[in-house]
């Protein structure tokens, strides 16, 4: 079954008011409510109800809140002139609402094409201006080189490591965080039983390892800002515990040992004299291929894998998903930055887009050091959103 345009706007709008919120929606929010509507026989309030709460609460205590705006949604899709109850949180306060644009979601139409929701203004070329059909996938590529003086990104890398490193999973070390039942036992027993001062511990510091998959095709260069990214990319070498960095177009070339650098411009005189190329064609499936075959060593379930990509492909959907499912199954998180996402008409309705948001843990825009930052504080409140399955 299908959905019309209506119901598909008033999805998207009852996404972004639960996330204003504080709700966790999953970052494919949108595509995966009308989903889960198109495939409902009845679509009675309850059964729908019941199927939104499914797709869109992630925590039982965002259930009130869940509730309490979904009459509204109903009432709307009904023809009912209601308005949703202000929020107290606004779009600055929640990171993954606002200017992202992120759940402006498309749903496959019959055909297997994508379409937007809503005007369908949202796609993968929003905010260029209709120049998408002006990139190709073999276009030349240029050296890489700097525009002006890096920004300095050390703070930002410094907010997004720490937020990777507080995710849930931490082993615990000795500290002053919690009581330590288990040590205090065993020196009880150690000691005859006398009692003892009380043992404390803390969640360990873990340091960050990861792989980072950069997109340097012109589709991607032109719609952030390339110092940022150079700087980002250095912080993080010198931040993580271990860090892979591969630039990607219609080839994959390991680039890493160039931000050992002191400098990112330092690092950018050692891509440069390392003959390394940007701003070229792409082929995402090809990349990840390469990956797989002569790098697969590098991704392992104790690092983060960070693509920063537009996830434009225009060979097989089928060839990428089989990549993309190796990379999910192999890595410990699958986070994707996409400086697409910073647009607010943005929707991830190119069919590799839509194919990607069924293997990683989180979507994010991504065009300076700003919005990685803002990244940071998603995953700190929110955690990343959860993978589809």
């Amino acid at each position: 079954m299908t959905l019309d345009d209506h119901v598909r706007r008033e999805l998207v709008t009852f996404v972004a008011r639960l996330r204003e919120s504080g709700v966790a929606v999953p970052g494919d929010g949108a595509q995966t409510a009308a989903q889960v509507v198109a495939a409902l026989d009845d679509r009675d309030r309850d059964r729908v109800r019941a199927a939104l709460r499914a797709a869109l609460c992630t925590r039982p205590a965002d259930s009130d809140a869940f509730g309490r705006l979904f009459d509204t949604f109903w009432a709307r899709v009904r023809g009912e002139n209601a308005d949703y109850p202000r929020s107290d949180a606004s779009d600055d306060d929640n990171p993954l609402v606002g200017r992202r644009g992120d759940d402006a979601a498309a749903t496959p139409d019959d055909d297997g094409g994508g379409s937007g929701f809503g005007d369908g203004s949202g796609g993968e070329d929003a905010g260029r201006g209709g120049r998408g059909d002006a990139y190709t996938a073999d276009a030349g590529s240029r050296p890489v080189s700097l525009d002006a003086a890096p920004p300095d990104a050390t703070e930002a890398v410094a907010a997004f490591t720490d937020a990777l490193a507080s995710l849930p999973g931490r082993r615990w070390t000795t500290g002053e965080e919690a009581p330590d039942p288990r040590r205090a036992l065993r020196e009880s027993v150690r000691y005859g039983g006398v009692p003892m001062e009380r043992p404390m511990r803390s969640r360990e510091n873990a340091r960050v390892k990861g792989v980072a998959l950069v997109d340097v095709s012109e589709s991607v260069l032109d719609a952030l800002d390339r110092d940022a990214l150079l700087a980002v990319l250095h912080a993080l070498r010198a931040a993580w515990a271990d860090l892979s960095v591969f630039f990607f177009d219609t080839s994959l070339r390991d680039v890493t040992d160039a931000f050992d650098a002191s400098t990112t411009a330092d690092a950018v005189a050692a891509l440069a004299d390392g003959d390394a190329e940007w701003s070229g064609g792409t082929r995402l499936t090809d990349a990840l291929r390469s990956l797989r075959g002569e790098h697969a060593g590098v991704v392992s379930r104790d690092r983060v894998v960070v693509v920063v990509s537009d996830g434009i492909e225009r060979g097989s959907v089928a060839d990428l998903e089989r990549e993309l499912a190796w990379l999910s199954r192999r890595a410990g998180l699958l986070l994707w930055l996409n400086p697409l996402a910073t647009n607010e008409k943005w929707s991830p309705s190119a069919p590799g887009m839509r194919a990607a948001l069924s293997f990683v843990d989180g979507v994010y825009p991504f065009a300076d050091e700003t919005d990685l930052a803002r990244t940071a504080d998603a995953l700190s409140r929110f955690g990343p959103t959860r993978r589809v399955r």
